[in-house]
């Protein structure tokens, strides 16, 4: 009958333990709050062994110290100002040495700190701590104080706070590992937004430089003084509005100011100070403007997405090439093509062309400016898409790309 008693507890024991196996690995596969998860740690231990309060204490490698950051109960705010040594009170003991802590009577445990007690008015009967460890590295140490009722904690209390705690710190180092990986991307997105930014207004501040040098000689006459200043305002006028359009891009509310615009003059206007720079790369520029009427646009912002396929299309040539735009109409649409004689967009980075911080050539940033390009077009009512091929892709057939913009000739 005796052996038949010790069994039926022994298993009872083994269920309750699996019961908080299961429980455990329950609550942690459905935390989205990572911030959440220690304190649903203590939550659990505290049912699994009905205690009354409970912490844990993060471990810093760099410095050697516990430090209580999470508890719950009623003396939490002062547990959470605690720092500890290694070896130092029932936690410190724990983490030094890696081992389950059971303490029956505190008041006749020397390593029990009753400071705390004395702070809060909280009273410490007894307790029992577990470190918190993955592969053999310490995380932290999981404490529970005074099991409800008079009696103190058992062995099983022990086993089923050790079982808490392994899981706990698989989640903690998943959760330190995703923080990682996140912290990484960050710094890498802040590293490719700067670049973009950097890359986007480096020309208009070359430019904005160079004008003004020529400016302070004294024998310039007034009509090229004039001019200079005409450019060195326009550039302005674009960088600010370049800083608007990240700015309304990154708020994802890139607003338009619609007006009649006369196609074949607003083309020529601004293809005119780029035919110099195009000759000096050995680029050959060619418009054929085979519409002319008025369309009804945001200008300026048409305008920099214009410009901002113009220079990639140059950027695609460093060694020279063809560079051609042509405009026309079909089925109430106007359409504008960007085409040059680069080496083409290899396949693997096509579907990334329109994603912020995609590249056209490897090693070669596009940041945002093919992004916005592609939102400006589409917030016309129109498209934004393009046509490839590398060398040797379609036979007989010279490598080139074409950018094409498609907007209704009168948006709604």
């Amino acid at each position: 009958m005796a052996d038949s008693t010790e069994g039926a507890q022994h298993e009872a024991l083994l269920d309750q333990q699996i019961q908080t196996f299961y429980q455990v690995n329950r609550f942690i596969s459905s935390i989205r709050d990572m911030d959440q998860l220690p304190i649903l740690i203590m939550q659990e231990s505290e049912t699994a062994v009905n205690a009354e309060a409970s912490c844990i204490a993060l471990h810093d490698p760099a410095e050697g110290q516990l430090h209580i950051e999470y508890a719950i109960g009623d003396a939490n705010e002062e547990v959470r100002r605690i720092t500890l040594a290694m070896g130092q009170g029932v936690l410190g003991v724990v983490a030094a040495t890696g081992k389950t802590l059971r303490v029956d009577d505190v008041t006749q445990d020397p390593r029990f700190d009753s400071s705390v007690d004395r702070k809060s008015g909280f009273v410490t009967r007894f307790l029992l701590a577990t470190p918190i460890q993955w592969r053999g590295n310490l995380l932290g140490v999981s404490e529970v104080v005074n099991k409800g009722g008079d009696a103190g904690f058992t062995e099983n209390d022990e086993r089923l706070l050790e079982i808490v705690a392994n899981q706990a710190a698989i989640a903690l180092e998943n959760s330190r590992l995703v923080d990682g990986m996140v912290r990484s991307e960050r710094l890498s997105a802040v590293g490719n937004m700067a670049a973009s930014i950097m890359n986007d207004f480096k020309s208009p501040l070359t430019d904005i430089r160079e004008f003004a040098q020529l400016l302070a000689n004294p024998d310039m006459n007034s009509d090229r003084r004039r001019w200079l200043s005409d450019m060195i305002l326009e550039d302005v006028d674009y960088y600010l509005g370049l800083a608007q359009e990240l700015l309304d891009y990154s708020k994802g509310d890139i607003s338009l100011n619609f007006r009649a615009v006369q196609l074949s003059t607003w083309l020529h206007n601004l293809t005119d100070h780029m035919t110099e720079n195009l000759a000096e790369a050995d680029i050959r520029f060619t418009m054929n403007v085979n519409f002319v009427r008025d369309v009804i646009m945001d200008e300026a912002r048409v305008r920099r997405a214009v410009l901002n396929l113009l220079t990639n299309a140059a950027s695609a040539m460093p060694r020279g090439g063809e560079l051609t735009i042509v405009t026309d109409e079909t089925d109430g649409l106007w359409r504008l093509s960007v085409t040059d004689t680069g080496p083409g967009i290899p396949a693997d980075l096509r579907s990334n062309v329109f994603e912020p911080f995609g590249t056209l050539v490897r090693g070669s940033e596009t940041g945002l400016s093919l992004a916005i390009a592609k939102e400006v077009v589409e917030g016309h009512g129109g498209s934004l898409t393009f046509e490839t091929r590398t060398s040797g892709e379609v036979e007989d057939q010279e490598s080139g790309t074409t950018f094409q913009i498609e907007i209704p000739v009168t948006p709604d």
